[in-house]
């Protein structure tokens, strides 16, 4: 997969993917010399997003809603011929404008998507079925959520309580930090020693996947980890295995103005990613394993420009996706 790296047409203040205040920025990405305008809101990649080649065409026109794709998308190629065109009921399922479905002769890839969001007795939705053959452009994500932007998570620590309320009964198992990948149980005493610890964030842990049976970008949340601070100490807590919890996030109900109208639930919010968050890891192009911040020789303000690059990147990647699909 290619190579972006960021390199910035303006910048009148520093980039933080956890900006308050609505906000257009325009990024040019070393790939071929993409530039890219997109919007910002409480956070969230949210509002309208243009892409230009080098020779000015355009080459992506649509609108995000919390990083997912949403309404109408249209991607062309560097000649200026249109690739693709679809329009997003939400995130999992669209109608396709172009090129048009023929009416007779074998159904082509590109036809329409067969998936229909539906939700289960628990208020869950149900993930669509996606072969391991069909998972392509598939990376891993960290990313840090804290309390900005993010009240529903926050507000009397109503998610930690959750999970910690749900460990002590039983009902699920909370995992140690020594790895993120839920090989050790932990003893609930552990937990409920850092009762007044003070909730200073979360840690998510998510892949992001093509499905090239659906012709859908997604993301799927593997885990959660709170983060405390007690007696200026910060420590990660315990990590969730985000699947267990989900059936309980299901019966937790939000409200709020801006919230979408997809969003009723504490799972809505994950799932359609209503939340303000930092990028801190990838796997793209990370062969090391490394924390952002931690890669060689990078500045704090390289750090910002690596994160918006990332973040970035993931729907570029999707657009060369298009573009080499409809050749």
């Amino acid at each position: 997969m290619k190579k972006y790296k960021a390199g910035f047409l303006i910048f009148a203040v520093l980039f933080a993917i956890t900006a308050s205040s609505a906000q257009e920025r325009t990024v040019l990405l070393e790939y071929e010399k993409v530039k890219c305008i997109y919007n910002l809101k409480n956070g969230r990649l949210t509002g309208s997003y243009n892409s230009f080649y080098s020779n000015g065409r355009k080459r992506a026109e649509g609108k995000l809603d919390n990083g997912y794709r949403t309404g109408r998308w249209i991607v062309w190629d560097s000649t200026g011929r249109k690739r693709m065109e679809r329009i997003y009921k939400n995130p999992f399922e669209y109608s396709r404008a172009f090129p048009e479905i023929p009416t007779e002769g074998p159904i082509p890839l590109l036809a329409e998507n067969k998936y229909k969001l539906a939700y289960d007795s628990n208020g869950i939705m149900n993930y669509a079925l996606m072969k391991a053959e069909d998972a392509i452009w598939r990376h891993k994500f960290w990313r840090y959520v804290e309390p900005g932007n993010n009240e529903i998570l926050f507000t009397d620590n109503r998610l930690l309580k959750l999970i910690t309320g749900l460990a002590q009964a039983g009902k699920i198992d909370l995992f140690d930090t020594v790895d993120d990948r839920f090989t050790r149980v932990i003893k609930k005493e552990k937990v409920f020693d850092h009762a007044n610890a003070e909730l200073i964030g979360f840690e998510i842990k998510e892949e992001g996947v093509f499905d090239m049976g659906r012709l859908v970008y997604e993301y799927r949340i593997v885990g959660l980890c709170p983060i405390v601070k007690t007696n200026n100490k910060i420590e990660k807590l315990f990590w969730v295995y985000y699947p267990d919890i989900r059936k309980y996030l299901g019966k937790e109900n939000v409200s709020g103005n801006g919230i979408s109208p997809n969003i009723k639930t504490l799972d809505d919010l994950f799932i359609f990613r209503d939340f303000s968050s930092t990028l801190i890891k990838t796997t793209i192009d990370n062969p090391y394993d490394k924390l952002i911040k931690d890669y060689p020789r990078i500045s704090s303000k390289g750090i910002l420009e690596e994160q918006e690059a990332l973040e970035l990147r993931i729907i570029e990647a999707e657009n060369d996706i298009w573009i080499s699909l409809t050749k």
